[in-house]
């Protein structure tokens, strides 16, 4: 009974647990009388949550500790799986990188003329002239710069350099120079780059620097027109714009310059963007560029929606992305589609643009040897030396611009074939020989080196009544043949027997022929037919019924000759009955793939369509199996993987390689997409006559586990506070009721153990739940979320969604389990890391100081209650601290600071005691140094910008990041946590405990469900937190 008493008096006193750290490290709870205070009993037997006893954690630890363990068990091997798949899943196909390394000699020129009387921005960055050496001319002897050529600026990305023009400019040099004849440009001119360097600006965390960027650029641009002014010999109109190249957040910052007050107006007429983030910013960790995001978007989108604009009639934005390659930033950010119209520019893949048929990664894409012929080539050809502006006008830029950036394949392009062009000049008069011979309607002509001579030197395809329902194509080899589209009849013309006189009037379609990979047997990626490699690549011209409407029959005459074996020719007037839909989603992939089941090709067309309408969703990668059985095929069949929008097309050459990877960028998590389009996965399969075909589709898991550390990097950040977050919820919820704050890894485990299957069951419903049943009200919900902390813009057509993982595919339910083990494991290592720390500082300190006894449990309960003055020397420490950020350091360098402390706190009093109310302190702590230290990543790059211009003796005005308010409560805070005080406990429904336990709720969903797009606002919730921690270490 003596032994009860005790006890009993111990629990009225407020300790009722002693613990200890077991080998996984949870607390052994001691064995209490359970006695409690009755109001405090009584309020537990009335909530929803129960608080838990010495003698209910007991009982549950034989039983209860295997379900949390096998979770996080499961969760670390999820975590293990992801990134393995994400470092040793290699790309493979039509996705292996496959760019050629470069040469040059390279000169740059620094123009030190461009000094503080031009911009206040100039002992921050520098002006660049770029030189070719043995081709641009130097600079004259008395150090002015001559200028004779079209200027064009160059805008490196985030930490970029100014040295990175070098290629596109080397290779702009090399063709016009040296290769003039490539050139289709009569008025075209040397390029002058210029570029800037920006000492490697960390711009894709801070919106201040980009601001600055994009202001120094228009004082640049000012500065560059006049120099050519200064130039007396120079015969053509002064340039009154430059045509701006940007890689990375270098395309973000020419979209933001013509926003700014000191833009000259129409200085700039055509942008063209290197893997630039267009819709929405990369990184979350700023809320000041995601206002600028928004500003900015919203500007593009006025200007373009007056048709009469400057921006409406003359300005092109063509937004060039690397694709699956491109792991530092997602290709599906570089859209444009959502800002401007198809008018005025597009997005593109380097997969997609002919002869360069590889992904490129996100810093190869300004020197990979394919592209940069290409943009060289392409910039030539846009300008235009007679007109002030320096480019041509715009439906001449875009018409060039979709010849040599997408595949011509497109709906979208079929504006731009010559034999579509309605003008008469485009039709010549043609005459029909004698000797011809009419192929008839649905049979292929198959011309090879042993059958040419078979055949007649002109072939004939007449077309059928209904003309719309039909389509011609032709394959080929060899250059292009003269391929004709007449309008008059030609059965007419036989019943009159008028042959002699009968003239057609017709027109070439020579110059409508795209290049397309080469597939033989030794084709192994589709880049071995790209520009500057000896294999020629194949020709094919494919017209629809729209375009064949207009006219009668095709004629075209038989190559002269063939020049190698394997050379040859094949042509059709077919039925488009060509296309087969597959209504497969998701899981009758998985389904079908377990059972074998194949699906048969069409082979008795030249190309033959497949469509998935239900396939849409980028995150799923699938892998797809092909059978084909046939001898001496005169080429091996090839597949065109594409959607329609945005221009995204990978080639599969040589099927007989083996299996392909199917991924492709379509319905991204958080990027907004058109419900209107067509968003279909499609697979146009080109094969050669006595070919038989087979495929069968499956998900590649690999693939797909490889690809989700790209697309939800900023998730794991947002999931692990919202975690940590909900554990602490249950953490102060149980101390209120019984006095221990139970360790963090304890309280994990009594939350899963407890709640395991409601909580992975609603991680579950979330995707589902946005998918079908309430939509529209959680679509309000995102926005509202959105308008208040802006993170993208979308008008009515288009629809994002940001809740939770931001997926609309049913079959991904899935996922949000998996996010939520892998983040359980992740968190558990963090914290048994910090256990870990703490038990090595444990015994290096009782190695090192032997004789030294730890601080007693009554004398911690002594400070931990009646100290409550502040130290002189603590004070002033967080004056200066206060200070610093109000008038020079930003506020996140304070917050490293200060998880410095409580790191260092956290070691002192792990040291010190382990039993009675000292645990409540240091389990309380270390809960404290655990969200502090998940938040360290979020405010971290913003202090890696304020040391780099420290480093350079600049200091940019962080204006925001001044605001004393955003971490005073957090220095409030530890420096309250530093005298071993904690929150008191509450036995009564204190308002300030509700206030509490609601705001680490609200944390907690905030976390998990818009986390992800505005993860800096994380930083404030936690900031709030601290104030009502602090205030109720009083009361």
């Amino acid at each position: 009974m003596g032994l009860r008493r005790s006890v009993n008096a111990l629990a009225h006193k407020g300790v009722y647990f002693a613990g200890r750290y077991l080998k996984m490290g949870e607390h052994k709870i001691s064995n209490s009388a359970g006695s409690e205070v009755g109001g405090a009993q009584t309020k537990r037997k009335r909530s929803g949550l129960k608080s838990v006893t010495g003698d209910a954690l007991r009982n549950q630890k034989s039983s209860g500790d295997k379900v949390p363990l096998r979770i996080i068990t499961l969760g670390f091997l999820l975590v293990l799986l992801v990134v393995a798949a994400s470092f040793f899943k290699k790309f493979t196909g039509a996705d292996s990188p496959k760019c050629r390394s470069i040469y040059m000699y390279p000169s740059y020129a620094r123009i030190d003329g461009f000094d503080e009387r031009f911009t206040k921005l100039a002992k921050k960055y520098h002006l660049y002239l770029y030189r070719e050496q043995g081709k641009d001319r130097e600079p004259l002897e008395n150090n002015l710069i001559q200028l004779d050529g079209v200027p064009v600026l160059f805008i490196p990305g985030n930490a970029g350099s100014f040295k990175q023009a070098r290629s596109i400019a080397a290779a702009s040099a090399d063709m016009y120079f040296d290769e003039p004849e490539l050139i289709d440009n009569h008025w075209t001119k040397n390029l002058d780059f210029f570029t800037a360097d920006f000492n490697e600006d960390f711009t894709a965390f801070h919106g201040r620097s980009l601001l600055d960027q994009a202001e120094y650029l228009n004082d640049a641009i000012k500065y560059i027109l006049s120099l050519y002014s200064a130039n007396e010999d120079r015969t053509e109109p002064q340039p009154q714009s430059v045509l701006v190249l940007g890689h990375s957040m270098g395309g973000v910052v020419a979209r933001v310059m013509p926003t700014l007050k000191n833009f000259v107006p129409e200085s700039i007429n055509s942008y063209i963007t290197l893997s630039a983030p267009h819709t929405a910013s990369p990184v979350t960790f700023d809320g000041d560029m995601l206002k600028i995001y928004e500003s900015t978007s919203k500007f593009w989108k006025s200007q373009f929606s007056d048709n009469s604009s400057f921006f409406s009639q003359n300005v092109s934005l063509i937004s060039i992305t690397g694709g699956v390659l491109d792991t530092t930033l997602p290709a599906d950010l570089t859209l444009v589609e959502d800002i401007i119209p198809y008018s005025n520019g597009f997005t593109t893949y380097t997969t997609t643009i002919p002869q360069v048929w590889t992904p490129i990664d996100h810093l190869a894409i300004v020197w990979c040897d394919q592209l940069r012929k290409v943009l060289a080539k392409l910039l030539l050809e846009t300008v235009d030396v007679h007109s002030s502006y320096k480019s041509r006008p715009l439906k001449e830029r875009m018409r060039f611009y979709r010849k040599s950036l997408i595949s011509g394949l497109e709906d979208y392009a079929v504006q731009d074939l010559k034999i579509d062009d309605r003008s008469e000049s485009s039709y010549k008069p043609f005459e029909l020989p004698d000797d011809f011979e009419e192929m008839v309607t649905g049979e292929k002509l198959i011309l090879t080196r042993e059958t040419a001579e078979a055949h007649r030197l002109l072939n004939l395809f007449k077309i059928p009544t209904n003309k719309k329902d039909y389509q011609f194509s032709l394959l080929t080899s060899m250059a292009p043949p003269e391929v004709f589209f007449c309008q008059n009849n030609i059965v007419r013309a036989r019943i009159d027997d008028k042959l002699e006189d009968t003239k057609f009037e017709c027109v070439s379609a020579k110059d409508d022929f795209t290049r397309i990979p080469r597939s033989t047997k030794d084709s192994l990626f589709p880049s071995d037919s790209s520009v500057g490699e000896p294999m020629s690549p194949f020709y094919l011209l494919k017209i629809n019924g729209a375009v064949l409407s207009r006219f009668e029959f095709v004629a075209f005459s038989a190559p002269e000759g063939f020049v190698h074996d394997d050379d040859f020719l094949i042509a059709e007037m077919k039925a488009t009955n060509s296309t087969r839909s597959l209504g497969d989603n998701p899981l009758t992939v998985l389904l079908k793939s377990l059972i074998k089941r194949k699906v048969r090709i069409d082979t008795s067309f030249l190309i033959s369509t497949i469509s998935f309408p239900n396939l849409w969703s980028s995150v799923i990668s699938y892998r797809l199996k092909t059978t084909t059985i046939g001898e001496n095929l005169i080429f091996e069949p090839l597949i065109r993987q594409f959607i329609e929008l945005p221009f995204e097309t990978k080639w599969h050459v040589n099927l007989k390689q083996g299996p392909q990877d199917v991924n492709f960028h379509n319905v991204a998590p958080f990027i907004p997409s058109n419900s209107s389009n067509d968003r279909s996965l499609k697979l146009d399969f080109i094969s050669p006559p006595g070919c038989e075909m087979t495929m069968s589709l499956e998900i590649n898991w690999a693939l797909t586990m490889k690809m989700l550390l790209i697309r939800f990097r900023l998730t794991i950040a947002a999931f692990t506070v919202g975690l940590v977050s909900l554990v602490a919820f249950l953490q102060y919820y149980q101390y209120n009721q019984t006095g221990q704050f139970l360790a963090f890894d304890a309280a994990l485990k009594l939350l899963l153990s407890k709640y395991w299957v409601l909580i992975l069951a609603l991680a579950s419903l979330l995707t589902p739940l946005y998918s079908f049943f309430c939509l529209e009200k959680l679509s309000n919900i995102t926005k509202f979320a959105d308008r208040t902390r802006p993170t993208m813009s979308a008008s009515h057509s288009w629809a994002s969604n940001t809740f939770f993982l931001g997926i609309d595919e049913l079959f991904l339910w899935w996922l949000g389990p998996v996010f939520f083990l892998m983040t359980v494991s992740s968190v558990y290592l963090l914290f048994r890391l910090i256990t870990m720390v703490e038990a090595a500082a444990r015994v290096a300190f009782s190695k090192v100081l032997p004789f030294r006894r730890t601080v007693e449990v009554s004398s911690i309960a002594n400070e931990a209650s009646s100290n409550r003055q502040f130290n002189l020397r603590q004070f002033a420490g967080a004056l200066i601290l206060v200070l610093g950020v109000v008038f020079y350091i930003p506020y996140q360098f304070a917050f490293i600071i200060l998880t410095v402390v409580q790191s260092l706190f956290c070691l002192k009093i792990a040291v010190s005691a382990e039993e009675g109310i000292k645990r409540n302190v240091v389990n309380y702590n270390n809960s404290v140094l655990l969200l502090m230290l998940l938040l360290l990543p979020i405010n971290a790059p913003i202090v890696m910008v304020f040391m780099r211009n420290f480093a350079i003796r600049w200091e940019t005005p962080f204006r925001s990041h001044h605001n004393c308010l955003a971490i005073l409560p957090i220095i409030l805070l530890i420096e309250s946590n530093a005298r071993s005080r904690i929150p008191l406990r509450s036995l009564t429904n204190n308002l300030v405990s509700l206030a509490i336990l609601g705001w680490l709720l609200h944390m907690s969903l905030y976390s998990f469900i818009f986390g992800t797009r505005n993860l800096y606002w994380l930083h404030y919730l936690f900031n709030s937190l601290c104030a009502m921690l602090f205030l109720k270490t009083f009361a």
